[in-house]
């Protein structure tokens, strides 16, 4: 009686909606997605335990990168490395890679610029630093030699390769050094500091300086500190054309740290702007380079006194410049009278060089005539 009064009030079950249907349908479906990866991680985790001891080899994409072939180089540590590739301009890590140092600007030719001038120097080239344009240019990618100043990619060189207190120590490296070129007065065992031979470098334009330095670094780039003077100066070279390579000086080869002619020491006006737009980012060369003068005291105790050869920086000079801030002479029979000259007025600073001058006022007539004429430039457009 009792059970068949419990049937009766039993109500009969609604069919679900075709709503309800639905949701029941994705219930279940997270459910099963959920198990399945459930056991996706329990394999996993199973495996790595298992094999936990196990190396698995890095793959590395090196695309978009330049690797030099068969080429290697020694750490300051003595220990033989690879060359490490140089990254493009946007690395995806290159906020940690050492050489974001050679990202310089890449000055565009054209066919024709802002400045129309005839000018009796074979080879010029005039750039507006911060608005990144070529305004001048004459046979700017012909091949012409640089002269002394190779010592601008020479000294950049040695900062890049050495600490603030580093000291140089003059050997026989002196030996190969033309006596009847331009000295800084360092003999054998002198001991200067790296800011003085880089005054040693910048103002005298010391061949003398400049093999201290190549031979110095060179040992420290091998990591052999008992290399022979040749080979060190031949280590600092190499680095010096790698230098070159990596920051666009694709139509440059360096022989020596000093510029002492020789036919396959060459460079373009082209190249030699991109070096020096390299060395500008470097204080301590535009500090040294900016010196009208210096006196000197080296570490091992001898004094000398030194005068620029730049004659834009001498207010007695009948070439004074009163905008100059810098930056290297130069000058062989093969190559002709040159200047790399920086300048600053109306917060822009232009770099102009001019080489292959048949004599040394032409070089300083056509390198102020081109300064001017940039600053006319700069002028007008900042009055629009």
């Amino acid at each position: 009686m009792s059970n068949k009064n419990n049937k009766k009030r039993k109500k009969k079950r609604k069919p679900y909606s075709e709503a309800e249907k639905r949701k029941r349908k994705a219930a279940a479906a997270r459910t099963r997605v959920l198990l399945a990866l459930l056991v996706i991680v329990g394999a996993v985790w199973g495996i790595v335990r298992f094999n936990k001891s196990i190396e698995v080899p890095l793959t590395i994409d090196t695309d978009g990168y330049t690797v030099m072939e068969n080429d290697a180089s020694y750490g300051l540590n003595g220990d033989l490395e690879e060359t490490i590739p140089l990254p493009d301009a946007e690395d995806a890590f290159a906020e940690d890679n050492s050489l974001l140092k050679y990202k310089v600007p890449q000055p565009e030719l054209k066919d024709e610029y802002p400045i129309d001038m005839v000018i009796r120097s074979k080879y010029a080239i005039v750039y507006d630093v911060q608005a990144d344009e070529v305004l001048f240019a004459k046979d700017a990618d012909e091949k012409c030699y640089p002269a002394s100043t190779t010592k601008i990619l020479t000294a950049a060189v040695m900062l890049d390769n050495s600490s603030e207190d580093m000291l140089f120590t003059a050997g026989d490296e002196l030996d190969f050094v033309n006596p009847e070129s331009s000295l800084a007065f360092i003999n054998k065992g002198n001991v200067l500091d790296r800011e003085t031979i880089l005054d040693a470098l910048m103002l005298p334009s010391g061949n003398d300086a400049a093999y201290t330095v190549a031979a110095n670094i060179g040992r420290r780039i091998s990591g052999i500190d008992e290399m022979e003077p040749e080979m060190a100066v031949k280590t600092f070279v190499d680095e010096m054309n790698k230098t070159a390579r990596y920051i666009g000086a694709e139509n440059t080869h360096f022989s020596d740290p000093d510029g002492f002619h020789d036919d396959d020491h060459y460079t373009t006006v082209h190249d030699m702007l991109k070096i020096t737009l390299y060395a500008m980012q470097k204080p301590e060369i535009m500090a040294s380079a900016a010196k009208p003068n210096a006196y000197a005291v080296f570490e091992s105790g001898e004094e000398v006194s030194w005068e620029n050869s730049n004659k834009l920086l001498h207010d007695y000079s009948d070439c004074y410049y009163m905008y100059a801030t810098g930056l290297k002479t130069g000058m062989t029979d093969q190559s002709g009278y040159c200047v790399v000259a920086t300048a600053r007025r109306f917060d822009h600073d232009i770099v102009c060089l001019v080489f292959g001058a048949e004599a040394s006022d032409i070089r300083w007539n056509d390198t102020i005539a081109l300064l001017d004429a940039a600053f006319v430039q700069v002028r007008n457009r900042e009055d629009r």
